[in-house]
Parts: structure tokens; C-alpha cells; sequence
């Protein structure tokens, strides 16, 4: 491989910048939109995931600007400064939620 990038480097860049295109240009998955919960129905649903060791799926909005959403799966966390993390169970990465930006919680 790397003796091909050598003799043909022009088509390598040619190819990287193709796969690039192509990445940019194909259709992104939409997430359904789950309804808007109000701000003491998210609060209590935090409430109960920090209390108890049940996972919760959150769908949280990307931007305050539109309707672009992503849903996260895991268990809730809080730590000593008061942020919100939430732990895959698959990964066990933790992934810090903004409480502005949930949008609906489910607790399973």
C-alpha cells in the first residue's frame, strides 16, 4: 500500500477527496422527533435516573437554532460540579449532557 501511495500519489488524493465528497453528500439518518417534555416532567425523570439504576434513553437537541436531534443511551450520572454525564453501557464512555438542551427522556 504504501508503495502504491509513492508511485501514485496524485491518485490517492484523487481517491481521499472522492470518498470525502461522497461522505459529506450521502443522506444522514434521521432521528424521529419524541414530543417536547416540559421543564418539570424533565426534572422529575432526572430525578428518578439518578435515583435508581435504570437506564434512560435522552434525546437532546444538537443546536437551540433547529430541530436537529440525537438520541443517547445510557445510565445517569452526576458529579461533584453539578454536570450531567451519561455512561454506554456498551463503551462505558461518559458523555456530558447540557440540561438546556433535553429535549425528552424515557426511563426504561
Amino acid at each position: 500500500m504504501q508503495n502504491y501511495l509513492i508511485q501514485h500519489p496524485l491518485e490517492s488524493q484523487l481517491n481521499w477527496i472522492r470518498s470525502l465528497i461522497k461522505r459529506f453528500t450521502a443522506p444522514k439518518k434521521q432521528v424521529p422527533l419524541k414530543q417536547q417534555l416540559s421543564a418539570d416532567r424533565i426534572i422529575a425523570c432526572l430525578e428518578m435516573a439518578l435515583n435508581t439504576d435504570f437506564p434512560v434513553t435522552i434525546q437532546i437537541n444538537n443546536s437551540l437554532l433547529s430541530e436537529d436531534v440525537s438520541n443517547i443511551f445510557g445510565y445517569i450520572y452526576q458529579n461533584n460540579n453539578g454536570q450531567l454525564l451519561v455512561q454506554s453501557p456498551k463503551t462505558h464512555e461518559m458523555i456530558i449532557v447540557l440540561p438546556g438542551t433535553i429535549r425528552n427522556i424515557t426511563v426504561y
